[in-house]
């Protein structure tokens, strides 16, 4: 059985793969994302690295 953590982690890199496959078209959508997140520090974004890491805190 795959722990939940794996999981999160190939999903969000199919994302960060879709993301980079974005930024090849003329507007960088990836820096828009990131700069977002950077300031606003949603609380989502919060739940997605507890949720990442998830299976590194109890091993």
């Amino acid at each position: 059985m795959t722990k939940p953590g794996l999981f999160w982690r190939l999903k969000w890199l199919l994302l960060l793969l879709f993301m980079m496959a974005l930024d090849f078209g003329p507007i960088p959508f990836s820096a828009a994302v990131f700069i977002y997140i950077f300031l606003f520090r949603p609380i989502g974004f919060k739940k997605f690295v507890d949720k990442l890491y998830s299976d590194r805190m109890n091993p």
